[in-house]
């Protein structure tokens, strides 16, 4: 199946179908996805789907993706760098090499390290909205959905606009913004441009982001093409961010992504081919006032292609097929087996690449999804073939049930067996701290989910339980304090869970009152398990285990509104302490709270705002030794001229 399927029936093409059971059944389905609007990705799945809107990313105390992932429930992001540099994201205890990044439905996820999953080229005012699938989805998406996936939508508009803005802050942070949508006839065209620093909050915390990002959309009767293309380049002190006996590291980023697909409609047959390339140059110094020592070079090529064919068998159901092609490629000074015929680095004409590595990936897949009253079937198989795993086989299942209860509750459940290979740092990098093992086994698991949703035009409630299975995972560890950190894999790591969400619109339920408007509580609980080791774990091991988060918004008087977010984090195990580049021994990861203000006032497509992150200035950790932000206080402005 195409890695990065974009297993969706679009509601233009849908509507074109000759007939309506169709239309009928997928507005049923669409009860078993939590989100406002059709999902554009997994909407042909039957299992839950969280969404965070345009609204939710407008209201919330924000400056990047990064925080904004913060405000879905279980998924535990990790900040290194502030604002964008750096964060890990892991869904339901997976690691952060684990979850498959999407934009617009094209896989941009990285394999040199799931450090750079999240350098989109684009900035956050360029997001429509956000789709997030919890839990394996291999059969779907192929091996890199192994604890979830994630797409990021763009904006569109029926209407050509412009919009500008600035932000500035403590730490003297300052970004500007622009975006702009013009549509001419059949063409749809959107760009948008962001630029970005701060001197840090602390030692070697400084960062500049320039990001410019473009797509268009041309449509023609049953057929519709769409281009995109994004840049972006940032350069951050990144203290202790792989070691805190080095704390003066330093690394600069640049990455190019484009991709060009095609939709069409033939009767009951719906096709869509996609390709796609991405490029990223990473530069990292160990020590940033000595960048001649301990740098490393990194340029990774990403080509892909894949199809997939749709066919409507009326009010039965839909049979889907996809084939898919990937090559991952890698040039390096320190990853990748030794080569006769070095490169110069694209970024540094004076350093030579010297190792390099290529490996391709070639997926087909076959899905059924039945309808049989209030009960949809969706079962399919992946097959899966590697070559640095000389070509073997993989064969990856899975079956999703849902049943209506009722116009607004449903219940759901589903197994899917699920894979990832090791990225290239996990295979190869060296560093005085750490070192890779070629010799790495692909990660595999099997999960298992069941739940209930119901939701009305006040109220949506969703309590799912899941259970995962996993062997040969990997992990960094160590059997003492002074030694290296190693990747090898665990012989079993099983996590169980249970996720609760509540989210009440007082707008709907108390529509006399203009005050609140707003309130989403979400609740998770995590265990893991492993055979019993000495080893230290640098990542696996360290979940949160119980994470609760209350987001509030209401409004002030008339039009200025204030958005609340509160979020509890009780993370499981522990780090080792460094002060001073000397050792302290292990220490456990404390539970904290974080309270965040965002408050706003919009008007004649004026927007300004103030927002504070961290309002009782909470000392805690994310991720050991990389202490995050105190209070941050910002404030900015944005104007948006529509034209009609």
């Amino acid at each position: 199946m195409v890695a990065y399927l974009k297993f969706a029936i679009p509601e233009a093409s849908a509507a074109n179908v000759d007939s309506t059971s169709v239309i009928r059944n997928i507005d049923l389905e669409e009860v078993n996805i939590s989100t406002e609007h059709p999902t554009e990705t997994y909407s042909n799945i039957s299992r839950v789907v969280v969404t965070i809107t345009q609204k939710e990313i407008e209201q919330a105390a924000i400056s990047s993706v990064n925080e904004l992932l913060e405000y879905a429930s279980n998924i535990d992001i990790r900040q290194r760098g502030i604002n964008g540099i750096q964060a890990d994201i892991s869904i339901r205890g997976s690691s952060f090499d684990q979850v498959l990044i999407l934009l617009n439905g094209v896989n941009i996820t990285d394999p040199q390290t799931g450090h750079h999953n999240l350098n989109l080229p684009l900035d956050l005012s360029a997001i429509d909205h956000i789709e997030i699938l919890k839990g394996p989805g291999s059969w779907k998406f192929g091996p890199g959905a192994f604890g979830g996936a994630i797409n990021f939508i763009t904006k569109t508009s029926d209407n050509s606009f412009i919009q500008a803005g600035i932000e500035g802050g403590q730490y003297s942070t300052y970004s500007e913004k622009l975006s702009a949508a013009l549509k001419t006839g059949k063409l749809t065209q959107f760009i948008s441009a962001n630029n970005s620093s701060s001197v840090g909050y602390a030692s070697n915390t400084d960062y500049r982001i320039s990001d410019i990002y473009y797509h268009g959309i041309l449509s023609s009767g049953q057929t519709e093409t769409f281009l995109q293309v994004g840049y972006s380049d940032k350069g951050f002190g990144a203290n202790s961010f792989y070691s805190a006996k080095y704390p003066d590291q330093y690394e600069a980023i640049q990455t190019t992504f484009s991709s060009l697909s095609f939709k069409t409609t033939l009767k009951n047959i719906h096709v869509e081919p996609k390709i796609y390339f991405r490029r990223s140059n990473d530069r990292f110094n160990l020590f940033r006032l000595n960048p001649e020592r301990n740098s490393n070079y990194h340029t990774t090529d990403v080509w892909g292609s894949n199809v997939l064919m749709s066919y409507f068998h009326g009010e039965k159901g839909i049979t889907s097929i996809g084939f898919d092609t990937r090559t991952e490629s890698i040039w390096s000074n320190n990853l990748g087996e030794l080569s006769e015929n070095p490169v110069q680095s694209p970024i540094n004409d004076t350093i030579s690449l010297n190792h390099f590595h290529s490996r391709s990936n070639f997926s087909s897949f076959i899905g059924h999804k039945r309808y049989f009253s209030n009960l949809t079937i969706n079962a399919g198989i992946n097959f899966t073939r590697n070559s640095d795993l000389n070509f073997k086989w993989f064969i990856y299942p899975g079956i999703d049930f849902s049943y209506q209860l009722s116009n607004a509750s449903s219940l759901f459940a589903s197994v899917n067996k699920t894979m990832r290979m090791p990225t290239y740092t996990d295979l190869y990098y060296c560093g005085p701290s750490i070192e890779g093992n070629p010799y790495l086994l692909p990660e595999e698991a099997v999960g298992y989910e069941l739940g209930f949703q119901n939701k009305n035009d006040f109220l949506k409630f969703s309590v799912t339980g899941f259970y995962s299975q996993g062997k040969n995972m990997i992990d960094w560890v160590k059997a003492n304090l002074e030694d290296k950190w190693k990747t090898t894999n665990y012989t079993k790591l099983n996590s169980a869970g249970l996720e609760l969400s509540v989210n009440t619109d007082f707008e709907r339920f108390f529509p006399d009152q203009s005050i609140l408007r707003n309130l989403k509580i979400d609740y998770t609980f995590l265990n893991q398990n492993k055979i019993e080791t000495s080893l230290i774990s640098n990542y696996s091991l360290n979940y949160l285990k119980h994470r609760l988060d209350l987001n509030l918004n209401h409004t002030i008087w008339k039009n200025i509104q204030a958005n609340w977010h509160v979020t509890y984090q009780d993370r499981n195990g522990k780090f080792e302490k460094i002060v001073d580049k000397a050792s302290l021994g292990l220490v456990n990861f404390k539970p904290f709270f974080v309270y965040d203000l965002k408050i706003s006032c919009n008007f004649s497509g004026w927007s300004i705002y103030g927002s504070v992150n961290n309002l009782l200035n909470v000392s805690y950790y994310d991720i050991g030794n990389i202490v995050q932000p105190g209070r941050w206080i910002k404030i900015g402005i944005s104007k948006k001229v529509e034209f009609h």
